[in-house]
């Protein structure tokens, strides 16, 4: 192998960290009513997210509407206490699910909910619903959509190794917890 070649795939990992780190250190959470309006409606197909209800949530899981939509859907901005861009839209199990993890309570036995992340996401944890810090390595996840509820316990065939997992295709995070979910790339 070729000098040039061996220091371009040695230098790989290290150039994704740093491309992470800036992708981070360089995202601002949206201030302004309109602003997270718009950050809201960047989570889901603009046939989705167009008419949707856009909430913000406080960290209690109490929403506050910013604006009021006619479809089923709610869109929900920026979370400003992670260092990425994670907008995110969910239909009504989902934000059943939502506001069960939200709340640290069982999420609904009986349904299954669908979640746009189309920005993209940024975890502490792939096992820990909770973590407040890296387990290990965070996880930064492109943009996605999330197969939430019981039903996803019974799916086989996707990757369960947690933060050892490659999020270019789907996974299951938060394994084996009542949050357990399906993480699903779109790019």
């Amino acid at each position: 192998m070729n000098a040039t070649l061996r220091a371009l795939l040695l230098s790989a990992p290290a150039l994704a960290l740093l491309g992470a780190a800036a992708y981070t250190a360089e995202w601002k959470a949206p201030k302004t009513d309109a602003a997270k309006i718009a950050n809201a409606m960047t989570a889901a197909p603009p046939s989705v997210s167009r008419t949707a209800t856009v909430a913000e949530m406080s960290e209690d899981g109490t929403m506050k509407v910013l604006r009021k939509g006619s479809n089923d859907w709610t869109c929900v901005p920026d979370d400003p206490s992670s260092p990425g861009n994670d907008p995110m839209c969910l239909d009504p199990n989902a934000m059943e699910w939502l506001h069960a993890y939200m709340g640290k309570k069982s999420p609904p036995s009986d349904k299954i909910g669908f979640i746009y992340m189309l920005q993209g996401g940024w975890d502490f944890s792939n096992l820990d619903p909770y973590a407040t810090e890296p387990d290990g390595k965070a996880t930064i996840t492109g943009p996605h959509v999330m197969v939430v509820g019981p039903g996803v316990k019974g799916v086989p065939g996707y990757d369960r190794t947690g933060n050892r997992v490659n999020p270019a295709i789907p996974y299951v995070m938060w394994k084996d917890t009542e949050y357990e979910h399906l993480m699903i790339p779109v790019r």
